[in-house]
């Protein structure tokens, strides 16, 4: 694949970096953080220039943009360390487009294109991300409970995986309504909203039935994920690139000693690896020729650089690089919570190893 921006990709990229620096400045983020809360304001800003509609066809009241698109919002979006259900509203987007019926689609993307919120519930206790899920469906009712349910109570709809008649796929479930109880959680280390959810009994408006579904919710989950790692390690090598050519010790800039140098550049070769991957990678899914082992080998790789990375840009600053009080502490906890979402890199090796033993 071609790494170049498109003229459209430059101008989505720019147009997102000036709204995040006028909108969402760190003083902002920081009194998200603090309310622990979803911010509608600022979200309905978002839906207002049209960011939501981006993954979705045009046929279905969106902009018809690819994944790649998608990315550089997400990426703008950790730059700036913002929390936001977008990530999840183009996850759940793209596996209704690219996996339910005609009728799901016309009902369901449009109301996303006009900023209704969806999200995925596909993690239970004690089990992988990908294992068959025990929630059942049966008789169009949900039973079950799921756990790390990003922005549960913020969103209009839920996608849960679920078995029906021993198949497993996706039930579309309305979160307004009595069988659905969602519990807030602790707060996790990147202060993303998280609930846990049981679905008592609660009606499913759809079902979008097979593994594939469930796989290509799995697999592109993985995959933004693994994309928010590379791009909090970026930032966190941009961080500490400007602050060893600025900070003077010993009569002359840190960056010039030799071990600073080299510490640099096997960020930078972490950095690069994973940004060719990952672009790499959702360009792969958006085109449906997505290896599933690649995907795992993706997820090891940046979940390890998002942490290596921003852990070294903590040493390199030195003292100021643990203060609270510094933004470089955002990306940490941003990345290392992306490097766990959707399984970690414990999980992807096993994937690894399972694939080649297979």
């Amino acid at each position: 694949m071609d790494l170049r921006l498109t003229e459209f990709q430059e101008l989505l990229q720019s147009n997102a970096e000036e709204f995040l620096a006028r909108e969402a400045p760190l003083t902002r983020i920081r009194e998200i953080e603090a309310a622990g809360e979803h911010d509608a304001e600022l979200w309905a800003e978002m839906v207002g220039i049209g960011w939501t509609g981006l993954p979705i066809a045009e046929a279905y009241d969106g902009q018809g943009g690819t994944l790649i698109d998608c990315a550089i919002l997400i990426e703008q979006l950790c730059r700036a360390a913002m929390i936001s259900p977008y990530q999840n509203v183009v996850l759940a987007a793209s596996t209704v487009q690219a996996h339910g019926d005609e009728e799901l689609k016309q009902s369901l993307l449009p109301r996303i294109a006009r900023g209704v919120i969806v999200t995925a519930a596909a993690i239970e206790r004690g089990r992988n991300s990908d294992d068959t899920p025990r929630t059942t469906c049966e008789g169009g009712r949900v039973q079950g409970t799921k756990y790390l349910v990003e922005y549960a109570d913020a969103a209009g709809v839920h996608l849960v995986t679920a078995v029906r008649g021993g198949e497993p796929g996706i039930a579309v479930v309305e979160a307004a309504q009595p069988g659905v109880r969602i519990e807030r959680s602790l707060s996790s280390i990147g202060d993303t909203p998280q609930s846990v959810v049981a679905y008592d009994g609660a009606e499913a408006s759809a079902f979008i039935a097979g593994q594939d579904a469930v796989d290509y919710l799995h697999r592109l989950g993985s995959a933004i994920a693994s994309f928010e790692c590379y791009a909090h390690a970026q930032k966190s090598l941009d961080m500490a690139v400007d602050y060893t050519q600025m900070r003077v010790q010993f009569g002359r800039p840190i960056g010039a000693f030799e071990p600073v140098q080299q510490r640099v550049a096997d960020m930078a070769i972490q950095v690069e690896a994973s940004r060719f991957l990952t672009h790499e990678l959702i360009w792969q899914i958006g085109e449906g020729v997505a290896d599933p082992a690649q995907v795992s080998l993706v997820r090891g790789i940046t979940a390890r650089a998002a942490t290596d990375v921003t852990m070294w840009s903590h040493v390199l600053h030195g003292g100021i690089g643990f203060m609270k009080e510094y933004d470089l502490q955002f990306h940490t906890r941003r990345g290392k919570e992306a490097a766990l979402r959707w399984g970690g890199m414990r999980e992807a090796v096993t994937a690894i190893a399972d694939a080649a033993l297979a």
